[in-house]
């Protein structure tokens, strides 16, 4: 028996000025799977991250979110977190001048709204984050001293504090610079997977998709053009599938690489920010 879906899209649609991001995207992301979507830049794919974390879209999406069999508005972070949906933007979203205690702790649902008047308490919780993940990040330490990738698993390890049903990671594997990094990011995912968590992870590269996807869904200038099993992934088949049919490429059309300060990771930044 198929399991049901933890995360359903249903016919989701964001249009910008010049072009339509998402046309009616479908996609069903079921517990503790890691789903893969691939596309070009300028496919939608942070458009999709906007829509599910609430932030950066200027208008509301069209289409249906349902998060365990129930349909959810999402119009802003705290929607997002409440309904299970924890964010990783495609750019670092950390601060650099707190430590990577205090960078997990604004995203746990226990000190919304609340300074950080308990330090020790602070810590603690950090810490029992990060031993959960298997993660060796000196608590102390600025979040500005740690590597790109150091910085990508401490979003992670907020946005898993959230204690969410689905993780949404939009190109993560963007600051990893070795092997040894991804074989990390994969471990961590692969983890958090085992913890009935499912994740959503948006990528450009077919061979990203090859080694973390369970299941994946190729994309094309705000399109679905497939939806494929682990066993029938198929390297030049994806490749030849995402390519866009737009003149002049998804590029020229790709709102997502506007998303400056001002955008997603602005807006994230600002709502952890008010958490402090």
């Amino acid at each position: 028996m198929t399991e049901p879906c933890i995360l359903e899209i249903d016919r989701l649609t964001v249009s910008y000025p010049a072009v339509t991001a998402l046309n009616g995207l479908s996609l069903c992301v079921r517990p503790g799977e890691i789903h893969a979507v691939l596309g070009e830049r300028g496919a939608g794919k942070t458009t999709l991250t906007k829509a599910l974390g609430g932030v950066g879209l200027k208008q509301p999406y069209q289409g249906r979110v349902i998060v365990a069999g129930q349909p959810i508005e999402i119009r802003s972070p705290r929607d997002a977190i409440r309904s299970g949906i924890g964010v990783i933007p495609r750019r670092l979203a950390v601060f650099e001048q707190l430590s990577v205690a205090e960078n997990i702790a604004v995203g746990n649902r226990q000190n919304e709204g609340k300074l950080f008047v308990n330090r020790p308490q602070t810590r603690r919780r950090a810490g029992e984050i990060l031993r959960e993940l298997n993660l060796s990040l000196d608590l102390s330490m600025k979040a500005g001293q740690l590597s790109a990738a150091q910085k990508r698993l401490l979003t992670i390890a907020r946005a898993f504090s959230t204690r969410p049903r689905v993780l949404v990671l939009d190109e993560p594997a963007t600051t990893v610079s070795s092997p040894a990094e991804m074989s990390q990011l994969i471990r961590v995912l692969r983890w958090v997977a085992g913890q009935g968590i499912a994740s959503l992870y948006l990528t450009t590269r077919v061979a990203e998709v090859l080694l973390v996807a369970d299941r994946a869904t190729a994309l094309r200038d705000g399109g679905v053009v497939g939806d494929f099993d682990r066993v029938e992934l198929d390297e030049a088949l994806l490749a030849r599938l995402i390519i866009s049919q737009r003149p002049g490429g998804a590029r020229d059309f790709d709102e997502d690489e506007r998303e400056d300060q001002g955008g997603l990771v602005g807006t994230l930044m600002s709502y952890f920010s008010r958490r402090r």
